[in-house]
């Protein structure tokens, strides 16, 4: 094989490896734009996801303080088990659309005088 070939053969080959595309300005706008789609997508995913667990931790944990701390101060070791369990069910049921949202809003104003508004961020 001579000097020639040796260089066709290098060039065929380093031609194989890399592809090249030709794309219009128009074309890549829209491939980026599709990339940055997805990874916003994937973010908000994990901002509401992460979201939800807080929410999840707060809602077992602050009422389960207070109970102690306030109300069952010697028998907690007892009646806190079965107190998340029905708070874990209650969850479940709210989850399968068995609980009505707006019935839970109307008992936490009725008895325990805290209104939820939507949208405006404040409670009375």
């Amino acid at each position: 094989m001579g000097r020639a070939e040796r260089r066709r053969t290098q060039k065929l080959e380093q031609k194989a490896k890399i592809a090249t595309y030709n794309l219009t300005k128009e074309q890549l706008n829209i491939a980026v734009r599709e990339q940055v789609g997805k990874e916003l997508e994937r973010i908000k995913q994990e901002a509401t996801d992460d979201a939800v667990n807080t929410a999840m931790v707060l809602l077992l944990t602050l009422p389960l303080e207070v109970l102690m701390d306030h109300y069952w101060t010697k028998t907690y070791a007892k009646r806190i088990p079965r107190f998340t369990e029905l708070v874990l069910e209650y969850y479940e049921r709210w989850q399968n659309g068995e609980l009505d949202m707006d019935k839970l809003k109307e008992d936490l104003w009725e008895y325990g005088g805290v209104k939820l508004v939507e949208g405006e961020g404040e409670t009375t």
